[in-house]
């Protein structure tokens, strides 16, 4: 039986409502029902936010007027887009609705997510985008097949909303071409390094129990640099401060605005680089 207290919901939809509720509350949101906010377009019937990070606004509805959920939606499409943080917008739908392919198209053309309420449980089918985040990444089809191998599993993340993974993901793959690129040119003696006696070859195992901070410095170091060992070492110093708080801070408020102002720059600076080191 419904426990919580729903004003705007239909009788019919209070059991998705409330279903969909528990569902975000065991995922560690903290869920509010029918929160009014000066600024919000209309009441929604959940809003569930994780930390201070991310927020998902969720429409229970019957789904039979498409039409009129579709322009609901759409304005608080709107409305996360305006904000500067991790907003989301879903649609909740009872398990025996049907939507034709092109209002699903609809839905997730617009970043909006859909969850399908059963009686025991809810199914995500399209999940929520981060819509208070604004950028472009490089076309994949534009790119070599070389490095659309190497950026594929970072591309997938980012078309399935995991920004934050697939910014993780590129940097793993640009500080693993990065080795690869420095052990290849060492192992024929091209590329030296300074260090306090003198120019070195570094040795495989030096290169590889490198970290990206490390790898910044050497590239800098590199004697008699050329221009694609300059555009790495400049690619791995200007993304390496935001790649360590990726991994190890993620959950701060700083790191969350500074990534969100960043990730787009950096995607094209790891692209960049990612040609040179082929």
């Amino acid at each position: 039986m419904p426990t919580r207290a729903f004003k705007t919901v239909a009788d019919e939809l209070l059991d998705s409502a409330e279903i969909v509720a528990d569902d975000f509350q065991f995922r560690g949101y903290r869920v509010e029902v029918e929160r009014a906010e000066l600024g919000y377009p209309f009441t929604p019937t959940l809003v569930c936010k994780r930390g201070n990070i991310t927020t998902i606004i969720v429409e229970v509805d019957s789904g039979i007027s498409f039409q009129k959920l579709s322009r609901k939606l759409e304005e608080w499409v709107r409305y996360a887009r305006s904000t500067s943080k991790d907003t989301r917008v879903a649609a909740c739908l009872p398990a025996d609705t049907n939507l034709t392919h092109r209002q699903m198209a609809s839905l997730q053309d617009n970043g909006v997510g859909l969850y399908v309420a059963f009686k025991d449980r809810v199914l995500e089918r399209i999940g929520p985008a981060d819509l208070g985040l604004s950028f472009a990444l490089p076309e994949l089809r534009s790119l070599s097949p070389a490095v659309r191998i190497i950026l594929g599993d970072a591309y997938e993340q980012f078309a399935h909303t995991h920004w934050r993974e697939g910014f993780e993901e590129a940097c793993k793959a640009l500080e693993t071409e990065a080795r690869r690129y420095l052990n290849r040119w060492s192992r024929t003696g091209r590329i030296t390094v300074l260090r306090k006696k003198g120019p070195i070859v570094l040795t495989a195992k030096q290169i590889n129990r490198m970290t990206m901070g490390d790898l910044a410095t050497d590239f800098a170091k590199i004697q008699n640099q050329n221009h694609a060992d300059n555009m790495i070492a400049q690619a791995l110093a200007r993304i390496n401060k935001d790649r360590v708080n990726v991994v190890h801070k993620k959950r701060k408020a700083t790191t969350e605005k500074r990534l969100r102002q960043n990730v787009g720059q950096h995607m094209w600076t790891i692209v960049a680089a990612l040609k040179y080191t082929i």
